[in-house]
């Protein structure tokens, strides 16, 4: 009896794992004017607008520029929800549905002086 259970039991679990969802962790850049060059930590990403998959909540290093235009550089933290939190992570990561966390991040660009 204890051994049905016990497999019951692993049985469940592997069925919670399986229909188990994700965390979809994203940041979108947009600049003024659009179709700046966007570099993420010295890996150039595309123009903007853009959006770019992020795995780790720290500091990322953003550099956007575009002809014409002075370029700017920046450092932004992405700071941890409080629900990805150990123990609730695990919790969260056993949901059977996804979670989308997105971050929003708009750069101006100031416009070189002309001589």
């Amino acid at each position: 009896m204890k051994w049905r259970l016990f497999f019951l039991g692993l049985l469940l679990l592997a069925a919670a794992m399986l229909l188990a969802g994700c965390i979809r962790s994203r940041v979108v850049v947009t600049s003024d004017p659009p179709g700046a060059d966007v570099t993420m930590n010295k890996v150039y990403r595309g123009r903007t607008p853009i959006t770019i998959p992020f795995t780790w909540y720290w500091y990322y290093d953003f550099k956007i520029q575009k002809e014409g235009y002075r370029e700017v550089v920046a450092r932004e933290r992405f700071r941890t929800p409080p629900w990805f939190i150990i123990p609730f992570d695990l919790i969260m990561e056993a949901m059977p549905f996804h979670i989308n966390d997105v971050r929003y991040r708009h750069y101006s660009l100031p416009q070189m002086a002309t001589e």
